[in-house]
């Protein structure tokens, strides 16, 4: 829908005074009539620039782009100040705008402040007279309304849910308050950090609704996808950090799921990596390799290291692990699975023979081949240390390309 319809009341030439006192006189009232029958943000812009006769732009982050009318009214320039503003407003609702802005409504849901509604001058200079006020107001409230609206077309508060946490997968928050705030009209304060979780079915087939858990815990729950589960447990003191979550992830653990939690975050910009460590840890005990019981605290470290940036992992993989790989293939040997079993029976050669049902001969001839190709000795502590941190490493890397390419 491009705009709503034309408001009677809008200023009329002074010959047209009588024919327009016969037709029914629109008010502030009428915007937000228009939303709740189904008026969109564009629409509710349209109306009320219509109303004072100036260019009105709405923005609410948490939305994605502001929308303008007239369109193109507003230069590249003055739309990105009146997103600043808006974030500006919903940190601090007594922000003052600058002087680009004619003036400014806050868009509220509940107590909670949103975006803005703004007018720019548009060759009229001071801020808007009581009665003009009235309708910036009503396209505030207007603009609450259709938000609303559009959560509740968009799948309800599971949709919600879902396009919250998958927004968070995919990237930092862009706007730390709009999250806070979309989170809370969830019924979730993640204005303390979170500790994040990730499950996934162990057999195929399996899937568990988010809605079954969420009326005994206190979770930012959803479905993203394929019986995979990602939620974010709120923080809700100082003493209960971790409580909550390892509750419900040994609740979902005994109904058949694999499960991760992440470290707890207390800064919620730091959501994103919170999510991402559950998911690379899930990946990881999902992979061949298996358990990580033992050493969960080093891969969480190796993490870290990624969620910094992958360049000090990748390099770390070239210097141990990724020669035995190149081996591998272009000679059709196994020197990489038999190194990783090898680490994982703690070094004992015997073990590895067992488990590869191998000649004790064969596996020595390959660690020695082992240490040829890569310059390092899994016989000798520090040659072993770096080539298990090495093999840790090429993990991660490849389960956070399989995690990025679920998204």
């Amino acid at each position: 829908m491009e705009r709503a319809r034309p408001l009677e009341g809008n200023p009329a030439p002074a010959g047209d005074r009588g024919a327009a006192e016969a037709a029914p006189r629109s008010t502030p009232l009428t915007i937000v009539s228009g939303a709740v029958a189904g008026d969109d943000l564009l629409s509710v812009a349209a109306s009320t620039s219509d109303a004072l006769g100036r260019p009105v732009a709405i923005a609410i982050p948490s939305l994605g782009e502001p929308v303008v009318w007239p369109r193109g009214a507003i230069a590249e320039a003055g739309v990105r100040t009146i997103v600043e503003h808006a974030a500006a407003v919903i940190r601090e609702p007594a922000s003052r705008p600058p002087e680009t802005i004619a003036d400014a409504v806050a868009v509220r849901i509940g107590h909670d402040v949103v975006g803005i509604i703004a007018v720019t001058p548009s060759g009229q200079t001071g801020e808007l007279a009581p009665e003009q006020l009235a309708w910036l107001e009503a396209g505030a409230a207007g603009a609450a309304v259709s938000a609303l609206m559009r959560d509740a077309q968009e799948g309800g508060l599971e949709g919600s849910r879902r396009a919250l946490l998958q927004a968070l997968r995919t990237g930092p928050p862009a706007d730390v308050s709009a999250l806070v705030s979309h989170a809370r009209r969830l019924g979730f304060d993640l204005g303390s950090g979170a500790v994040a979780l990730c499950a996934v079915p162990l057999s195929d087939g399996a899937s568990i609704a988010p809605s079954e858990l969420l009326s005994r815990h206190s979770a930012l729950l959803a479905d993203v996808g394929h019986g995979r589960l990602c939620g974010l447990v709120p923080i809700s003191s100082p003493l209960t950090t971790r409580d909550g979550a390892e509750q419900l992830a040994a609740k979902l653990s005994g109904l058949g799921m694999l499960v991760a939690l992440s470290g707890p975050r207390r800064d919620p910009a730091t959501l994103h990596d919170a999510l991402r460590e559950a998911e690379l840890l899930v990946e990881l005990s999902a992979s061949p390799a298996g358990s990580l019981a033992g050493q969960e605290e080093t891969y969480r470290l190796l993490i870290g290291i990624l969620l910094r940036g992958r360049e000090e992992l990748e390099l770390l993989r070239s210097q141990t692990i990724s020669p035995l790989s190149a081996y591998d293939g272009q000679h059709d040997t196994d020197l990489l699975a038999t190194l990783q079993a090898f680490l994982a029976h703690h070094g004992s050669t015997t073990e590895t023979a067992e488990a590869m049902s191998l000649h004790r001969h064969t596996v020595g001839y390959r660690l020695a081949r082992v240490h040829e190709v890569s310059g390092l000795s899994p016989y000798e502590s520090d040659g072993r240390e770096r080539l298990s941190l090495g093999l840790k490493a090429h993990q991660i890397l490849d389960a956070d390309q399989r995690v990025r390419g679920s998204l």
